[in-house]
């Protein structure tokens, strides 16, 4: 006889890779991460989903960053950040942002919202 924990294991384990895999219903948004980085097209805008409850959000234009990128947390208004800058407004909570490269270079960059650890370098 099979015992019933052996059958368990294959639907678990498929489920945890969905779920670490970032695995996500399309429309340029992600699963939820408290913090990471992103790398945006020319022209290209995306959707991260970074807590399931408002939190203070810090978006950051990567140093090495080629390009100028646009971003808002929840509803806010988007703040232009050029490479190198953060957004000062701290005071701005959310559940998500909303990133937008507005130039016709590859862009970089870094996101954190309160309450996860420190980014490093490379946004591990």
């Amino acid at each position: 006889m099979i015992d019933r924990r052996f059958l368990l294991m294959p639907f678990l384990a498929a489920t945890l890779y969905g779920c670490a895999s970032g695995a996500t219903g399309g429309g340029g948004s992600t699963g939820i991460n408290g913090a990471g980085t992103f790398t945006l097209a020319p022209g290209e805008s995306r959707t991260i989903l970074v807590a399931t409850t408002y939190r203070n959000i810090r978006i950051c234009n990567d140093v090495g960053s080629s390009g100028t990128i646009e971003a808002a947390i929840g509803d806010y208004p988007a703040v232009s950040l050029q490479p190198s800058m953060c957004n000062n407004n701290m005071g701005q909570y959310g559940d998500r942002i909303t990133i937008h490269n507005v130039s016709a270079s590859p862009a970089t960059g870094l996101y954190q919202s309160g309450g996860t650890k420190p980014l490093s370098r490379g946004g591990r």
